[in-house]
This record gives C-alpha cells, structure tokens and sequence, in this order.
C-alpha cells in the first residue's frame, strides 16, 4: 500500500473559534489515537495535503507517515473525517497509529466488474454491498475488493462467502450477506392516454341503448301472458 507523508503542529488553541481561525488559514484541527499514545494528542494539519492523501483513496484506508513537531514521528491512519453538511468540507479529523505488525479492522469499496449474462438479457443488476469490512495487516490493506458477475444469470446472486479473497484478507461481515443480485425486468402496467380513456368511455356509452332495446320487447311479452 503507498504511503503518505505528512506534517503536523502540537495544537495549543481550542473551541469553535479557534477551529474556525484554522480552517479559514488552510489548515485543519486533529486529534492523534493510538495504543502507544497515553493520551490523545491534538494537532493541526495542512487542508490541501489531507486533501492529496485522501485522493483516490475512496474508503480513506491510506497510510500516513506523520511527522509532529515537537511529539516525533507516528505511522498512522484515518481514524474518523468530519465533513461540513452542506460544503462536504473537511473540519475535523481523528487520526489513529497503527503496528505494522498488528492487523487491523477496515471497511473497503465494492468493484463490481464484468456485464453479466443476465443483464444481456434483460434482467436488472441491483448491488445490495457496497463495502465489505476487513481484517488485514495494514501494508494489505486493498484499494477496493472487485466482484466480477459475468457469470451470473437472472435470478441469481452473489454472497460474501463467493468471493475468493486475496491471501491475508479475512472478511469479518455475514457470509450469507448479498453483495449483488440479478433480478427480472418488471412489467410496467399500461398506461392510457385522456383521449383513449373518453373514446373507451364513448364506445360503452354508445353500446347500452342496444342492449336496453334488445331487453323491452322481452319485458312487454312477459306483460301480455299475465
């Protein structure tokens, strides 16, 4: 897995002000994790960097060389990023140090791959997964996990239990969890135009003095044999 590097400042100001003060100047209040920490450390980081490490990295499984001034350096990930509601701006991030020798839990993107033969056919591809969480070393953590479905047909699915992981992968999700399924086409009901329904309302109109007119001479026989 490629790695980043990156520089942090020990974090002295606190509170919505101070924050605000960062982020308007380019950086970024963080928190540092981590099971050799005895106490979490706040820092700050560059906004346009955490932006490059982050880039292309979907899930944020990206490992960081973090270097803090004044603390020493720290090999890290991201714990947990903070995004604005409206903007999807970064404001706050926890950051968490990781033993190269230790697994790690981590949740990673779905690829599906291939065009499978049922939707050749017709048939509508629906994805009910799309991350499946992990236990890995971190230098194995994966970019993504690829599905390929070429093979599967309408009416059938693939399970987390089908995918053949790449060596020193564990898949900590339900085996029988669906990742993605091909079902039928539904049959839309028709729908009918104003005018067909008035032509149609028309004919049944048109069609009842007949069956009056058939029923009279019936009735006024019935009232001459009484």
């Amino acid at each position: 897995m490629e790695q980043y590097d990156l520089a942090a400042l020990i974090r002295e100001e606190f509170g919505k002000g101070p924050a605000g003060r960062l982020r308007r100047n380019g950086q970024l209040p963080a928190n540092l994790y981590g099971p050799n920490i005895e106490k979490n450390v706040p820092i700050t980081l560059k906004s346009r960097e955490v932006e490059r490490a982050l880039h292309g990295h979907a899930g944020g499984n990206v490992l960081i060389k973090l270097d803090v001034k004044g603390f020493g350096k720290k090999t890290v990930m991201f714990k947990e990023l903070q995004r604005h509601p409206a903007s999807g701006d970064i404001e706050h991030i926890d950051l968490i140090e990781v033993l190269m020798g230790h697994k790690v839990t981590v949740e990673v993107p779905i690829q599906i791959v291939g065009k499978s033969e049922g939707v050749i056919l017709g048939g509508i591809l629906q994805q009910e997964s799309r991350k499946i969480k992990l236990e890995c070393l971190p230098s194995s953590i994966p970019d993504s996990i690829d599905v390929d479905v070429t093979a599967l047909g309408i009416g059938q699915s693939l399970h987390i239990k089908d995918i053949a992981l790449p060596g020193g992968l564990t898949s900590l999700d339900d085996p029988k969890a669906t990742i993605v399924s091909i079902v039928a086409p539904t049959v839309e009901p028709e729908v009918k135009t104003a005018e067909e329904v008035e032509a149609e309302l028309a004919e049944s109109f048109e069609e009842k003095p007949e069956e009056e007119a058939a029923e009279k001479p019936e009735e006024k026989a019935g009232e001459k044999k009484e």
